[in-house]
């Protein structure tokens, strides 16, 4: 089993864990790392340094935002520990943190292809649709 890294600013990493936890319920070999106002970018690096040595040595890393300081200290991580394989992918929501942790894939490839297909189907938006004359009365969804 892959180890999951979730990171991005503010406390976004602690609420999509606690989001998570709702809905997967509690996953070993997960944790989340917030970059918080007060953090610096040395900080952040001290932080996602930790997390990735108790991750073992395969880790896919979630991130908030592609350029963001999250984003580009994973990235420069990664060359650190040329002994694990490590993977960021940018654009973390829930449908693509869900697949994550609820699929077993052969292949770290296979978990972010799968991954970002699941974050992209996730993005929807509700349109009502116009009720028809003959149809029943329903909830509108």
């Amino acid at each position: 089993m892959i180890g999951v890294l979730i990171t991005g600013h503010g406390s976004f990493a602690t609420g999509m864990m606690s989001a998570s936890k709702l809905i997967v319920g509690p996953r070993e070999n997960y944790l989340g790392v917030d970059f918080a106002e007060s953090d610096s970018v040395e900080t952040l690096s001290d932080k996602l340094r930790q997390a990735i040595k108790t991750l073992g040595n395969q880790i896919l890393v979630l991130v908030d935002l592609a350029g963001g300081s999250p984003f580009k200290t994973a990235v420069i991580l990664k060359s650190e520990f040329p002994d694990k394989e490590i993977e960021v992918v940018s654009g973390l929501n829930m449908p693509m943190l869900t697949s994550v942790l609820l699929d077993e894939k052969e292949s770290m490839e296979e978990y972010i292809q799968g991954a970002m297909e699941m974050g992209t189907i996730g993005i929807r938006q509700f349109k009502k649709k116009p009720m028809l004359q003959n149809e029943p009365a329903g909830d509108g969804i």
